[in-house]
């Protein structure tokens, strides 16, 4: 995601060099306070950074920025919540590696599970090896993966996670193609997940100033410095 924003030349919003201007113009009619268009353009431009982070994270994350309203309150709680996790945090999540099961979940969802994990502990400085990873995973896919995991164990190097990826998608998607011939009905549930995050949504609505009763959202407020 830092890539990301340093691409889009919006890094200075989540680090917090580029702070809220105010929310009005001084002027000599107080009884008409001016609303600065600054603070208009950095809000617009703050909720398009925040929606970007929050689409992001995973559900397992996103209850750790419920309460932020700016991207840069997003970006210091994790970089808080992930700098320096405990050791008991660190046993945690190597225990949910162990715990790890596919269930009824499609491979996406799955290794996006796996991914979040491997993602902590690598920022937590305790990354986990790529044959670690992928014997986690394999350990949990579903018996129907079996003879897949088995020629993939054979293979001298680790796959990446990029090309672990698309053989499990292949082979889930070769033996729902075979079921669907052998059933003969039209398959109702699409292959890959949308890539939407309704969680994500709610929290960027509810802390957006330009939704829904907006044009009542800056009356009676005074001056105000975003954080």
């Amino acid at each position: 995601m830092a890539p990301y924003l340093l691409g889009q030349g919006v890094s200075v919003f989540v680090d917090g060099s580029y702070s809220c201007p105010t929310l009005y113009i001084a002027t000599n009619d107080t009884t008409a306070p001016v609303i600065n268009p600054s603070f208009l353009s950095w809000k617009q431009q703050d909720q398009l950074i925040m929606s970007a982070l929050l689409s992001s994270l995973s559900i397992e994350i996103l209850h750790l920025v419920v309460d932020c309203d700016t991207s840069h309150s997003i970006w210091q709680t994790l970089e808080k919540s992930f700098a320096s996790p405990s050791p008991s945090r660190i046993m945690q999540l190597h225990g949910s590696f162990q715990d790890l099961h596919q269930g009824d979940d499609s491979v996406s969802v799955y290794l996006q599970r796996a991914k979040v994990l491997f993602d902590e502990l690598a920022a937590a400085n305790r990354p986990l090896s790529l044959e670690d990873f992928n014997l986690y995973v394999s350990q949990g896919l579903r018996s129907d993966f079996k003879n897949l995991v088995t020629s993939l164990s054979t293979r001298a190097d680790p796959l990446s996670y990029s090309d672990l990826h698309s053989h499990l998608l292949t082979h889930e998607y070769l033996n729902k193609s075979s079921l669907q011939s052998t059933i003969g009905s039209p398959m109702t549930t699409p292959l890959l997940p949308t890539p939407s995050n309704p969680t994500a949504s709610a929290l960027l609505a509810q802390r957006s100033g330009f939704g829904g009763s907006s044009s009542h959202s800056y009356r009676g407020r005074g001056r105000h410095r975003g954080g």
